[in-house]
């Protein structure tokens, strides 16, 4: 029996009943009467959570127009089976499984619901595994705390409504964890086998998973490292658990290896790099608010310390968990491009941390509508968000700029996408069948220069979004512009230069 195992027996250990004869889980006993109130009472509160969380969700789902991202993931997704395998290997830095649900969902349809539908639903469903997640590390009640804390989660909603793989990743690797500490308390091989699994399936769907998978494995490798010899069968199914994983994930490792080579043979030129991705990656958990990181923070600090007290290896896992992912990606920053986004596997750690919390307060009010208050206050914090983030675009809008392009171009008119893989999402909504507009793509001052020159009496239309940056870091293309073209105006981040036909 592993340490883990010791301690949660002590912790949930029969204690003596009130009346002899009677049991504490007995249903007839004042005790377990109380109990099965309590679980009633806490499935009611995850039930009425996932059902806030769902509407949370898919309310304004298909408000937003298609974004960079999401239209690549159409460009993707609309490829046979075989080709998204095949593409990857050569260009995409995504492992296809997220392509290949993609490509089943175009079979109903083509529209911005049907491309958000299953992240929308994966996020959803997150809520209740974020419980079942909080009620393995302690109790229901840290279980229901971190499902409201997803729920209401604006960082959770946003890539819920995104048409990327973001939401899988928070979902599957929800399974990893619950999966992990099941197989890390008892010991017993089908655990082991179910997190094997579930982690290779998490790297599937996304290559940066195998970070915090290889620190589950280390901390488990840690908490029973001092008694190897105690724990012979644990480290036997530990052995297993990594065989499955590393054959389950063998067919990508050598593409995520040449990948990865090419994408660091020239330093990042956008994301959140270095040190500030850290503070960063925190306020985007917290609501996108620095006061509300903050106080999340000193929480998490508090959970922290409230499980060092009640159960070691716990507090070991959410400390490797919650500092390596973050210090290995600051240090990867230099090499490749990153982002918060890329750690959204971190919710859950950073949600039950802050739940674990609680336990001090329960100290003073064991009360259950005491729950029921701090989840008020969990929603409340975020109205504020939710006010300004259902209310207007939250992502550029192509779809309304196709329809203003169209009404102002005329025949033979050129437009430049700058840079040229904008196509992906102006495309998906614009069409030159009514005024025969030449479409043409560039990223530097020269293809600009050329492009300007194949100009008799048209107008040009150069379209410019922020990525020009990413792919022009020395600016020459937005000097060029300036000086050669007019400025005609911004609609939802995504600017127009013209130059007038002659």
């Amino acid at each position: 029996m592993s340490h883990s195992s010791q301690s949660k027996q002590k912790k949930t250990g029969s204690e003596p009943t009130k009346k002899e004869g009677l049991k504490q889980g007995d249903a007839s006993s004042p005790v377990g009467i109380q109990e099965t109130l309590s679980s009633h009472f806490y499935l009611v509160c995850v039930i009425v959570l996932t059902i806030i969380g769902l509407f949370l969700r898919f309310y304004h789902l298909d408000f937003n127009a298609l974004w960079l991202d999401e239209a690549a993931t159409y460009t993707m997704s609309r490829i046979s089976v075989v080709e998204i395998w095949d593409v990857m290997k050569v260009g995409d830095f995504h492992p296809p499984l997220f392509h290949w649900i993609e490509h089943f969902m175009l079979s109903f349809g083509n529209n911005e619901f049907i491309l958000r539908f299953i992240p929308a639903v994966l996020g959803s469903l997150s809520v209740p595994l974020a419980y079942f997640f909080g009620k393995e590390v302690r109790d229901a009640k840290t279980g229901v705390l971190s499902a409201a804390l997803l729920a209401f989660s604006p960082f959770a909603i946003f890539y819920s409504q995104e048409a990327y793989s973001y939401s899988t990743v928070l979902f599957v690797f929800l399974f990893v964890l619950i999966w992990y500490l099941r197989a890390f308390r008892t010991g017993e091989l089908k655990y082991w086998v179910l997190f094997g699994i579930f982690s290779a399936l998490a790297f599937w769907v996304h290559f940066y998973t195998i970070i915090p998978v290889g620190v589950l494995y280390l901390h488990a490798i840690l908490v029973n490292a001092r008694q190897w010899r105690a724990h012979t069968r644990e480290f036997r199914n530990l052995g297993i658990s990594v065989l499955i994983t590393a054959v389950a994930i063998a067919p990508l490792v050598i593409i995520v290896v040449e990948r990865y080579f090419a994408l660091t043979a020239n330093p990042p030129t956008y994301g959140v790099l270095g040190i500030p991705l850290i503070s960063e990656t925190f306020v985007r958990f917290s609501s996108f608010n620095e006061l509300i990181a903050v106080a999340f923070i000193l929480l998490f600090v508090a959970g922290l310390i409230y499980s060092y007290q009640k159960d070691r290896p716990v507090f070991l896992l959410f400390l490797l968990m919650i500092t390596l992912p973050l210090i290995f990606s600051v240090l990867i920053s230099a090499k490749m491009t990153m982002n918060p986004r890329y750690l959204i596997y971190l919710l859950p750690i950073f949600y039950t941390g802050i739940s674990l919390s609680y336990g001090y307060l329960e100290r003073f009010n064991p009360k259950k509508w005491v729950i029921i208050g701090v989840i008020i206050i969990l929603f409340a914090i975020n109205i504020p968000f939710y006010q300004s983030y259902y209310s207007g675009y939250s992502k550029e809008d192509w779809r309304g700029f196709a329809g203003i392009i169209e009404s102002n171009t005329r025949n033979g008119d050129l437009i430049v996408l700058v840079p040229g893989y904008l196509n992906q999402p102006f495309d998906y909504y614009y069409s030159n069948a009514s005024d025969h507009t030449l479409e043409f793509g560039a990223s530097r001052s020269a293809e600009l220069d050329a492009i300007a020159k194949r100009r008799t009496n048209q107008s040009i239309y150069f379209i410019v979004t922020s990525d020009i940056n990413a792919m022009d870091p020395a600016g020459g293309s937005l000097a060029w512009l300036k000086e050669n073209a007019n400025y005609e105006g911004q609609y939802t981040n995504i600017v127009v230069y013209r130059q007038s036909s002659a």
